[in-house]
C-alpha cells in the first residue's frame, strides 16, 4: 500500500485506520496507558506496510483526538461508561447548559461527587465530544461542533425574560426600550439589566438611527429563529 494512496483515501472508516484503532484499543484493554511508539511497533509489526504509511496514520488519529497518548480510552471506548455517556447526551439535548444545572440534574441523589463530574467532562472535552466556554461567571458546555454563539444563546434563553425579551424583539424587528417591560409584565429595573446584558453580549444592538430603539444582532437572528423553532431548549 503506498502512501500517496492512504492520504488520498483517508478516512476513520479506511479498513487500515480501523486496524490501527484495533491495536491500540487491545493494548489499552491490559489496562496500559496508550505509548504512541509501542502502538507503532505493535501496527508495524502486524500490518506491514510502509513507515511513512503508518506514521500518517497514527498522526492523523491523534490530530483528530481518536487516539490520545497516555490515556487509557479512544473516542469509541471513552463513551462505554454509562455515566459518562449520559452526560454526554444531557449535553446534547441540552446544549449552552450551565455546570451548576448540569450537576443538579445527572448527579442529584446519586453518591457521585462534583470532582467526578468535572473528570467526566474532561474526558469528553479531551475527545472533543464538548468543549467549554465561559459566559461571565458560568462555565457552559455545548457539544464540540456546535458554533460558540449558538451555545450562548441557547443558555441566554434558559432564562425565561432574557427568553421573552428576545422572542419579542425578534417577532417586531425592533422595539423600544421602555416599551419591552410593559409588553412582557416585568418589573423594569429586571428587565434592563437583561437587556444590558444581551447587549454586552452581542446578541441584541442599540438601533444606529436611533438611540432609544432595540434590535436583534444581524449575525444572530439565524441562529435566534432557529431555537424559536426548536423544541430542544428546556428553561430552567
Amino acid at each position: 500500500m503506498k502512501t500517496d494512496i492512504i492520504r488520498k483515501t483517508i478516512g476513520l472508516d479506511h479498513p487500515t485506520v480501523r486496524k490501527v484503532i484495533e491495536i491500540a484499543e487491545n493494548i489499552m484493554e491490559k489496562n496500559i496507558v496508550l505509548n504512541i511508539e509501542t502502538l507503532y511497533n505493535v501496527a508495524k509489526k502486524e500490518l506491514k506496510i510502509p513507515r511513512k504509511g503508518l506514521l500518517f496514520i497514527i498522526h492523523y488519529l491523534i490530530d483528530k483526538k481518536v487516539l490520545i497518548e497516555g490515556s487509557k480510552f479512544s473516542k469509541d471506548t471513552v463513551l462505554l461508561n454509562r455515566f459518562r455517556k449520559k452526560i454526554y447526551s444531557f449535553i446534547l439535548s441540552n446544549p449552552g447548559v450551565h455546570f451548576s444545572y448540569l450537576r443538579k440534574k445527572t448527579i442529584s441523589g446519586k453518591k457521585i461527587s462534583s470532582g467526578k463530574l468535572i473528570w467526566h467532562l474532561g474526558m469528553l472535552i479531551k475527545f472533543n465530544y464538548i468543549k467549554k466556554v465561559k459566559m461571565g461567571n458560568y462555565s457552559i458546555f455545548l457539544p464540540f461542533k456546535m458554533e460558540n454563539t449558538l451555545g450562548k444563546l441557547y443558555f441566554l434563553m434558559r432564562d425565561p425574560i432574557n427568553y421573552e425579551i428576545l422572542k419579542l424583539i425578534f417577532r417586531r424587528n425592533l422595539l423600544v426600550k421602555s416599551e419591552v417591560y410593559k409588553e412582557i409584565n416585568e418589573k423594569r429595573e429586571i428587565v434592563y439589566y437583561r437587556i444590558n446584558n444581551l447587549i454586552d453580549y452581542e446578541i441584541i444592538n442599540v438601533n444606529p438611527e436611533s438611540e432609544k430603539e432595540l434590535i436583534i444582532n444581524p449575525y444572530v437572528k439565524t441562529l435566534l429563529s432557529k431555537i424559536l423553532k426548536s423544541s430542544t431548549l428546556k428553561k430552567e
